[in-house]
């Protein structure tokens, strides 16, 4: 008799965890310019009016993480990169997604990005951590990026009929590499222009 009650609270608390777990789902989690420790910007940012009409995906281009600890550390090496060798105020990208499938804030979805020129504007920036010229991102990545732009329109970032576009289309660049870029023409919202 005892042991039965036992199974029936152990069987309660795995059904209440399993719930909760289902409810969490639908929320991206993502790793704060805090968590990572960023650098703050050093200047100021032009705004964009939210919600965006297109989102772009690119790839850093470099090297790949695939744990907590080395994608915080691509994202400030990547920072570092972009604020004294580019001269941008800060990260250029508004999201990066590591090979851990996590995803990490970059500059705030309304202040304009700095990875497309001219084409910045109206543009949410969500760019995959390493090169994916020849192979996809992991799995979870490709699933955290799909999570994130329904987040984004969830969150009035972007358009409920936003365009997505793949990095090359805004700007003179091989990003987001062959392999990613063949990928993302399968998801919803691709566009060709």
């Amino acid at each position: 008799r005892h042991g039965s009650a036992m199974i029936s609270k152990w069987l309660g608390l795995f059904a209440f965890c399993a719930t909760a777990v289902v409810a969490v789902r639908g929320e991206v989690p993502i790793v704060t310019r805090s968590e990572w420790n960023a650098r703050p910007a050093s200047g100021p940012i032009d705004s964009m009016e939210t919600p965006l009409p297109r989102a772009a995906i690119a790839h850093t281009a470099g090297s790949g993480c695939s744990d907590d600890a080395g994608c915080a550390l691509a994202m400030r090496n990547l920072q570092h990169y972009q604020m004294s060798r580019q001269q941008f105020s800060d990260i250029g990208y508004h999201y990066l997604i590591g090979g851990n499938g996590r995803v990490y804030e970059g500059r705030s979805a309304n202040q304009r990005g700095a990875f497309a020129g001219a084409n910045n504007e109206g543009s949410l920036a969500i760019a995959f951590i390493g090169n994916f010229v020849q192979a996809e991102p992991s799995q979870a990545a490709l699933d955290a990026a799909q999570q994130l732009l329904e987040h984004s329109v969830q969150k009035g970032q972007l358009r409920e009929d936003y365009k997505l576009l793949g990095h090359r289309q805004l700007s003179a660049t091989s990003s987001p590499g062959d392999a990613l870029y063949a990928r993302i023409q399968q998801w919803p919202h691709w566009s060709e222009q």
